[in-house]
């Protein structure tokens, strides 16, 4: 099942522009749309929806992660084998092959090279071959599973009548 956006939307577009599918499609402060065929349950739409109006796959309401809090993809080069197939699937473009030197022979591995481009859509760990060499991460370092695990806990999400753009006239 895919991620659902509820009527609570002010079309702000900031989903539409983060999703790694570009599934999301609205007009300009109207309630968007997820394509449910080409929706691939990463959550990084809710993660970034300012209001949390966004339903998970689940349809249990999500919450907003704050930019410094986002969890980003890590490379660990001791277990990357140079295969550039994460570099082949970012869709920010973050990650990038750089020489590493510190076996004495020029060898490329990958790195992330734009972490405040990375929306955690997890593609990379998901095609790495060496399940070890590339993770995301929260920034204390902990391992990030989905983008939901932590706001789950800590947030309650926002409802439709606390919204301060949704004014009654």
């Amino acid at each position: 099942m895919a991620y659902t956006i509820g009527e609570e939307c002010t079309g702000c577009g900031l989903c539409a522009r983060k999703c790694p599918e570009r599934c999301i499609t609205g007009e300009k402060k109207e309630q968007h749309a997820v394509d449910a065929t080409l929706c691939s349950d990463c959550g990084v739409c809710a993660s970034y929806c300012p209001v949390s109006c966004i339903l998970d796959n689940s349809g249990e309401p999500t919450c907003n992660i704050k930019p410094k809090e986002r969890p980003v993809a890590k490379v660990d080069e001791t277990y990357c084998s140079g295969c550039e197939f994460c570099v082949s699937i970012c869709p920010f473009s973050c990650i990038d092959m750089v020489k590493d030197e510190s076996y004495g022979t020029t060898f490329l591995v990958a790195q992330v090279e734009r972490p405040k481009d990375c929306v955690g859509c997890r593609y990379c760990v998901s095609i790495c071959n060496q399940k070890e060499a590339i993770t995301l991460r929260w920034p204390d370092g902990e391992r990030c599973n989905a983008l939901n695990e932590r706001t789950a806990m800590e947030k309650t999400p926002v409802a439709v009548g606390d919204i301060p753009h949704k004014r009654e006239k």
